[in-house]
């Protein structure tokens, strides 16, 4: 599959070879994880150059695929432009996307072919079986952290505690890492959608907003759920609570090839609008995951991008009030032939939390 949707780019824009750069959409290609080398793609062979850091792990490495040569290397562009003479390369791509202005520069002048951007950000949208299991995996593992966040979070306790907690238990669950920071905002600090845990202290009846994530075999999950601690008698958080999910569940509904991700954030945003709330829901309804926490495509007002069977995407409709608080509850879900499916286990209806 990746070898075909490289072949089809250098058929599309009469190219020879491709060199990526980036960690990522190295990974994608080989699954070698490494900070820093170089892979060549050519219709007649892929090679991947590391240096001495890595060189070992690759060539010990059962994850390794698509590599035809695997060296390492002093000085890469000897290297490389031995590769560009023996594959008759005329035309080279990197990645434009990821690539900074200086480093092109560097490429067009060391590199013995014409040298030429491509974006590559929208190549890894739609995920292989493999890709797609280790995602379900990372979902898994987060809602096995969730479940031990409802045993384990109290009233007394501070953010930070709670955060600190999600880490001990992501790892105890097989998590690779972190996909990003954890995010836990308790009653007034809901109003923040992007909130770092601080030292507020977890109340009674505090409304809790939990985003989390994990990567597993360099894939990403990332969830969010809003609970409520000891009792729900927040009329107006509950209130914005079933808002919330009747918004999720229309955009969830409305998944299926074709649709366009603009289209998910209008049914999620047109919901949440028609009950008096549109100016609390501050940001798009969602994106695309996979290595990266945030790739394409989005949910978002200005994203065109037709939905496929394969794509990873998260729906994460919102409602933060500022001085009140705010609720916000996400999934990850992906298209399917049929429609859609849940990556993410749908435990979404409101969990009142009363721990002592």
């Amino acid at each position: 599959m990746k070898k075909e949707l490289l072949n089809k780019i250098l058929e599309e824009t009469n190219s020879d070879a491709i060199l990526l750069y980036s960690p990522q959409n190295r990974y994608w290609f080989s699954r070698f994880p490494s900070s820093l080398g170089y892979l060549l793609y050519t219709k007649q062979k892929s090679y991947l150059y590391l240096d001495g850091r890595y060189i070992t792990a690759a060539r010990e490495s059962e994850m390794l695929i698509n590599i035809d040569e695997l060296e390492t290397y002093r000085n890469v562009f000897d290297l490389l432009n031995k590769k560009i003479k023996e594959n008759n390369v005329k035309k080279l791509l990197i990645e434009s996307d990821w690539v900074y202005l200086n480093e092109a520069e560097i490429f067009k002048k060391r590199l013995e072919a014409e040298v030429e951007g491509y974006n590559f950000s929208r190549v890894r949208m739609v995920k292989d079986e493999w890709e797609v299991a280790q995602v379900r995996k990372a979902c898994d593992i987060t809602h096995q952290v969730f479940l031990d966040v409802l045993e384990f979070v109290k009233p007394g306790m501070k953010e930070t505690d709670l955060a600190r907690f999600v880490s001990d238990s992501f790892l105890k669950h097989g998590a690779q890492k972190l996909s990003f920071d954890t995010i836990v905002a308790s009653g007034e600090n809901g109003s923040k959608p992007h909130a770092v845990p601080s030292e507020r202290v977890l109340k009674e009846g505090d409304f809790v907003t939990l985003d989390m994530g994990c990567y597993f075999n360099g894939y990403a999950s990332d969830q969010t759920r809003t609970f409520a601690l000891g009792n729900d008698n927040n009329a107006k958080l509950k209130e914005i609570y079933d808002i919330v999910y009747n918004s999720q569940q229309a955009g969830i509904d409305a998944i299926k090839p074709g649709v366009l991700g603009a289209e998910i954030h209008k049914i999620c945003f047109d919901y949440i609008e028609n009950k008096g709330y549109g100016e609390y829901f501050t940001h798009g309804t969602g994106h695309g995951l996979g290595i990266e926490i945030h790739e394409a495509p989005n949910n978002s007002s200005a994203d065109k991008t037709p939905l496929a069977p394969g794509m990873c995407v998260t729906v994460e409709p919102g409602i933060y009030i500022p001085g009140i608080g705010g609720v916000r509850i996400e999934d990850d879900i992906l298209v399917t032939e049929e429609g859609h499916d849940y990556l993410t286990t749908p435990l979404r209806e409101l969990q009142i939390v009363k721990n002592k």
